[in-house]
C-alpha cells in the first residue's frame, strides 16, 4: 500500500499544534500504562516534547491517577491509562480511538504508533524514534495477521520506516535472542513461537539440531541462527514445525539500517524479548532509557539479565501449560497453586502469549501470587467470562475487578477462591 492517514490526519494535525504552541518552555505530565508498548510511547513523546523545548515529567501507572497526585503541568497526557484531568488521551475510550476516527476495521494502531504519527507532525527527525514504535506494536500484538504482518496506522508507520531506509525488511525464520545465542540455548528460550516439550529443555533442543544433521559448534564455537547456511535453515524449520504452537515459521523481520549512525546489531524483535522481561521485573526506567538511547543502554548487562529472567519466565510457562483443567472442548481453566513465585507482571506477561499462541477459547488463569493473601484470575473480557459477568460473581465473594485490556484481572481472598473457580468453571462449561 502507499501509506496515508484519510480522515484522521487533520485529527493528528489538530493534537499536534495543540502542543506545538505550548511546547516551548512549558511543562509536560505524561502517566503512561506499564506495558512495553505503552513505555514507547511515553519514549517518543518524550523526545519530541524535549527537542521543543519543554519540560516533561513521565510515570508509569496501571490505574487512573487522581488530580491531587498530578504533579502541577501545563498539558497532561494519559497513555492506556484514564487519566483524571487529562488534555490528551492515547487508546482509551474518550481519546484517540478507532470510533473517533470512523475506522473500526482500519484502525488497528498500537499506543506507540499513535505517538509516532504525532511526532511526525511536531519533529523536524520523526525517524529516529521508528524503532520504538514497530516495538511498541510487536509487543501489543498489533502483527496479528495469519502471515504477522501488521494493518492499519501500524502498517502505515511501518512503511514510512521501510521507505526511508532505516528499518530494513526481509522473510526468515525468528527465535527470541536468535542471533545472539547459541542455537541451542535460542530454541529453548523461545516463546514465540512456542515449542511444545522443547521450550525450556535445553538437552531436547540439542537433540532436535543434530536430528536435523546440523553440527552445533563449528571453528570452536557454538553456531547462532545467523550462522546457518538456506539449506540448513531449511532443515531447522522442519524439525522445529512439528513441535511449534505457530502456523508460520518464517515472517517478516526488521532491524535497523548499518546506515544509520545510532545502528547496533539487533533486530526489533530481540529488541523486544531484551526489554519485556524487564518490563516485567518492573525496571520501567531501564526500559524507557534503552528505548530513547538504543545505541548506549542496549549492552551486555541488559542483554544477559534478560536472557535470565527470561529462563525463569519459561520454566513458569512450562508449569502453567502441563497444569490445565479442560471443561468442554474449546475452553479450560490452569490453575497454579502453592507456588509462591509469580507476581502478577509475570503473570500478566504470560497469559499474553499464551493468548498470543493458544487457539483455545475462555482461557482462565486462577493463580496464588505474592502479591498478598488473594489468588488472582485473569480472563480476556471477549469470552463468556465477560467483565459483566466477572463483576457480578465478584462482588458475590466480596473481590475485586481490575480491567487491564485485554485481560480481566480479579483478586479475592484465597480462602474464598475455591467458590469463585467453582462457579467459573460452571459458566465455562454452561451449567446453570
Amino acid at each position: 500500500m502507499t501509506y496515508k492517514l484519510g480522515s484522521q490526519d487533520s485529527f493528528f494535525d489538530e493534537i499536534a499544534q495543540k502542543i506545538l504552541k505550548l511546547a516551548k518552555n512549558k511543562r509536560f505530565y505524561i502517566e503512561a500504562v506499564k506495558t512495553l508498548d505503552g513505555i514507547a510511547a511515553s519514549a517518543i513523546l518524550y523526545q519530541t516534547l524535549i527537542e521543543q523545548g519543554a519540560k516533561v515529567i513521565i510515570r508509569f501507572s496501571r490505574a487512573s491517577s487522581k488530580a491531587s497526585q498530578i504533579p502541577s503541568s501545563d498539558y497532561k497526557i494519559g497513555i492506556g491509562v484514564k487519566l483524571e484531568g487529562a488534555d490528551l488521551l492515547l487508546g482509551t475510550d474518550n481519546g484517540i480511538n478507532p470510533a473517533k476516527f470512523g475506522y473500526e476495521g482500519l484502525f488497528n494502531g498500537s499506543l506507540s504508533v499513535m505517538a509516532q504519527l504525532l511526532r511526525e507532525k511536531i519533529s523536524p527527525f520523526p525517524a529516529n524514534t521508528y524503532h520504538a514504535a514497530l516495538i511498541g506494536a510487536f509487543s501489543s500484538f498489533q502483527d496479528s495477521e495469519e502471515d504477522r504482518s501488521l494493518k492499519g496506522l501500524n502498517e502505515i508507520v511501518l512503511e514510512k520506516a521501510v521507505l526511508s531506509k532505516l528499518i530494513v525488511e526481509e522473510e526468515k525464520l525468528e527465535l527470541p535472542f536468535g542471533d545472539l545465542l547459541p542455537l541451542q540455548d535460542s530454541i529453548a528460550l523461545s516463546y514465540d513461537p512456542y515449542f511444545k516439550g522443547i521450550t525450556g529443555n535445553q538437552k531436547v533442543a540439542e537433540s532436535v539440531i543434530s536430528s536435523a544433521g546440523i553440527q552445533p559448534v563449528k571453528e570452536g564455537r557454538f553456531i547462532t541462527l545467523r550462522d546457518l547456511k538456506p539449506d540448513e535453515l531449511e532443515m531447522i524449520e522442519k524439525a522445529l514445525e512439528r513441535y511449534s504452537t505457530t502456523k508460520i515459521l518464517r515472517r517478516k523481520s526488521y532491524s535497523r539500517s548499518h546506515t544509520d549512525e545510532s545502528s547496533f546489531d539487533y533486530n526489533l524483535r530481540d529488541m523486544m524479548f531484551m526489554l519485556e522481561p524487564l518490563v516485567v521485573k518492573n525496571e520501567l526506567t531501564r526500559v524507557f532509557n534503552a528505548l530513547v538511547n538504543p545505541k548506549k543502554e542496549f549492552n551486555t548487562e541488559l542483554f544477559y539479565e534478560s536472557v535470565e529472567e527470561t529462563s525463569n519466565l519459561i520454566s513458569i510457562f512450562n508449569t502453567i501449560i502441563n497444569t490445565r483443567e479442560r471443561f468442554v472442548d474449546e475452553g479450560f481453566i490452569r490453575r497454579i497453586v502453592g507456588t509462591g513465585m509469580i507476581n502478577l507482571s509475570q503473570l500478566q506477561f504470560i497469559y499474553k502469549w499464551i493468548y498470543r499462541w493458544d487457539d483455545s477459547k475462555n482461557k482462565i488463569i486462577l493463580a496464588e501470587t505474592n502479591e498478598g493473601p488473594e489468588e488472582v484470575f485473569i480472563a480476556l473480557e471477549k469470552d463468556p467470562i465477560s467483565i459483566n459477568n466477572a463483576a457480578q460473581l465478584v462482588e458475590k465473594y466480596n473481590g475485586r475487578v481490575l480491567q487491564q485490556t485485554p485481560f480481566i484481572i480479579i483478586y479475592v481472598n484465597v480462602i474464598k477462591a475455591g467458590l469463585l473457580y467453582e462457579d467459573m468453571r460452571k459458566i465455562i462449561a454452561g451449567v446453570p
